[in-house]
């Protein structure tokens, strides 16, 4: 703005006459003048077009005076508008303080743990806010899964704090997400879980609205209580935490799914055949005769019942013919040492060029 300020007649207004007149208007207070003077300073429009409209002195005086009701009218109606707003601190201060409400419904021991799992979790997204990994974080996690889904108000509380259940991926696998991290709230947040976890340690927490733990039932035929849904302590790790098998328990499944498969069904019969083939070669007799009765020798018919010996011809003998050599026996014992010594006697061979790591 120069220093010559002009109405629309010939008389010439100065910037140091509007500045006297600006703090010489009785009717507005320090701080409206003030803010007067800083729109003389920085040219503002608005008064350039009431210092060129004025043709008199007491006209400029009373457009300055209504510029200066007018903004402060404006800011004051600002004002109000904030107040009526609602504040996105106070908002999350309250769902987290409802949340932390809903966690007294849970064990004291179960409380601590699950705080303190979502205040790491809090605290890690605070540092780095723009990692992604903090951010995202998927259901079937077990940290996830024990100390904020399994645990009333976990999921409330996580919501509160910024986070959203949404479905990822092509899979559409489930995840907390953190679009965008909110630092007030999560300053807030965390504040709020340290007070809490505190007052579990020291023992000053609000008392509990629960109704007293009775007696009941359980499916399973022992006693539990109504805090663990009517269930026993057993039945109700089992729910909560699923049943882990032992290493016994998983052997056993292993060799009975390898004992009720097919490859061992195959094998058996692939033995059985191999036997059946082996046999026959090491017979030499091709029109061989059936022996009808098993109870006399089949060399000298000699009675033996029971006692008789039965040899890999699958002929029975007396005590006397019972050897091979005695009753001219057609088994080839040769192949059946030859094959027995090479399923035993592995071959054993050195490496010709040694392998380099």
């Amino acid at each position: 703005m120069t220093s010559q300020l002009a109405p629309n007649n010939s008389s010439h207004w100065n910037q140091q006459k509007v500045l006297e007149t600006v703090r010489g208007l009785k009717e507005l207070s320090l701080q409206e003048k003030t803010v007067l003077e800083q729109m003389l300073q920085n040219e503002n429009t608005k008064m350039e077009d009431i210092i060129k409209s004025s043709a008199t002195l007491q006209d400029l005086e009373h457009s300055l005076v209504a510029l200066a009701k007018q903004i402060a009218e404006n800011n004051s109606m600002r004002v109000e508008e904030m107040k009526t707003e609602p504040n996105s601190s106070e908002t999350a201060s309250n769902a987290i303080n409802l949340a932390l409400e809903k966690y007294e419904e849970n064990k004291v021991s179960t409380q601590a743990s699950s705080l303190k799992a979502i205040l790491k979790i809090l605290q890690k997204v605070e540092k780095k806010p723009s990692d992604n990994r903090n951010r995202q974080l998927k259901m079937s996690n077990i940290v996830v899964k024990k100390f904020v889904m399994k645990v009333k108000g976990g999921e409330q509380l996580m919501k509160a704090c910024g986070y959203e259940r949404t479905e990822v991926g092509d899979k559409k696998t489930e995840h907390l997400l953190m679009k965008e991290a909110d630092l007030a709230v999560l300053k807030i947040g965390i504040s709020l879980i340290q007070e809490k976890i505190k007052e579990i340690k020291s023992g000053t927490e609000k008392p509990s609205t629960k109704r007293q733990s009775t007696k009941v039932l359980c499916p399973c035929g022992f006693w539990g209580t109504t805090d663990q849904d009517g269930l026993c302590s057993v039945c109700y790790k089992k729910k909560m935490f699923g049943s882990p098998e032992t290493t016994k328990q998983v052997e056993a499944k292993s060799a009975k799914s390898a004992k009720d498969g097919w490859k061992p069904k195959f094998k058996k019969a692939r033995m059985k055949l191999k036997a059946l083939h082996r046999f026959r070669l090491g017979v030499k007799a091709c029109s061989r005769i059936i022996q009808k009765n098993k109870k006399r020798c089949f060399e000298c018919n000699k009675k033996v019942g029971i006692l008789g010996f039965e040899c890999r011809c699958m002929y029975v003998f007396c005590d006397l013919h019972r050897f091979p050599d005695s009753h001219n026996c057609t088994f080839d014992y040769k192949r059946l040492h030859q094959n027995k010594l090479k399923k035993d006697n592995k071959v054993v061979v050195h490496d010709k060029i040694s392998k380099l790591d």
